[in-house]
């Protein structure tokens, strides 16, 4: 029996080492398998990535270009070129920059940066040389006036993000638009500070007397909104009329700008937006004053502006007219 038992063991042994070596090489081979697995999972992603990225670039591009196109359209009416500007400024791709790949890193924001930069300033002086700056206003209309009412969409909605950056960080204060990026550059070279490469693109050359210009349309075209709230040029009496056509054809030497006022009376939503429209041209004037340039509202607003004569009662009765009322008195400083 004992003879027997040493044999057996011997075999079971064997038996034993075999399935422990079959189990090795399947759980080697298991290990292969799953770490061929995790790399082309990882080459999946990295590829993914790369499409994205190309979708992205020529779908911010092609919105770009059709938008750009209305812009620059003389058959466009001013409401649809404004739309256009909107639209065309969430249109960057910085603006889509998430930041959550390797890809889509520092490095590839800062280049999108650049790319903005190079962009729009080619763009923007396509438009800027056909306009005729001592004749600007927001109130001219008609066919003669579509690049200069380019000019004024491209002014007045050079803040618009995107919503997705406005998903991405919470924080307003590190949102990055078109306005600050030229505020950021006009202000460091005022100061004598450094400037990054795409910073440096805003201020060198004319494009930096570019830039300055399109600032001052700002201030002008949020004023004629905010006036568009305040008035209504139907109910102009004959008195007023003969004024206005006066000031137009003597270029402002004679007549004046009277236009009925509407605001008192008006609802919540008009006032709140009436506010927001003098703010943001309140602002954009601070901000010119602080690099240096003087802002004087356009003579055909001022004149309108001037000639705006709210009673005491009704601000007097309104929080929200009195501080309207502070506001255009600040605009005509």
């Amino acid at each position: 029996m004992k003879k027997l038992l040493f044999p057996i063991c011997t075999l079971a042994l064997m038996c034993s080492c075999s399935k422990i070596e079959k189990l090795e090489k399947n759980m080697d081979s298991m290990t292969n398998k799953t770490t061929n697995m995790s790399q082309t999972t990882d080459d999946m992603k990295d590829t993914t990535a790369v499409m994205y990225q190309q979708i992205r670039s020529k779908e911010a591009e092609d919105t770009r270009n059709k938008k750009m196109a209305i812009l620059k359209d003389r058959e466009q009416n001013f409401g649809a070129k404004i739309a256009a500007a909107a639209v065309y400024y969430k249109s960057f791709e910085y603006q889509l920059w998430t930041g959550h790949s390797s890809y889509d890193n520092l490095k590839m924001q800062e280049l999108l940066y650049i790319d903005a930069a190079s962009e729009f300033t080619k763009q923007l002086t396509d438009i800027y040389d056909s306009v005729n700056l001592k004749k600007m206003s927001p109130t001219n209309d008609g066919k003669k006036y579509r690049m200069e009412q380019a000019f004024y969409a491209l002014a007045v909605t050079v803040h618009m993000n995107h919503h997705y950056q406005e998903l991405m960080v919470s924080n307003k204060d590190n949102r990055i638009s078109m306005l600050k990026m030229l505020k950021n550059a006009l202000s460091k070279d005022t100061n004598g500070r450094n400037l990054t490469e795409y910073e440096e693109m805003y201020v060198a050359g004319p494009n930096k007397q570019m830039v300055i210009e399109l600032l001052k349309a700002r201030v002008d075209m949020l004023a004629a909104l905010s006036l568009k709230n305040m008035t209504d040029k139907k109910n102009m009496s004959v008195g007023q009329t003969v004024k206005g056509a006066i000031f137009k054809i003597t270029g402002g030497k004679l007549g004046s700008i009277e236009l009925p006022e509407t605001l008192v009376g008006a609802n919540e939503a008009t006032l709140k937006q009436t506010e927001t429209y003098l703010e943001e041209a309140l602002n954009t004037k601070k901000f010119l004053n602080e690099i240096g340039v003087e802002k004087d509202l356009e003579k055909t607003l001022k004149s309108a502006y001037e000639h705006l004569a709210f009673t005491k009662d009704a601000t007097s009765k309104n929080g929200q007219m009195e501080n309207i009322v502070k506001m255009i008195e600040a605009i005509l400083e």
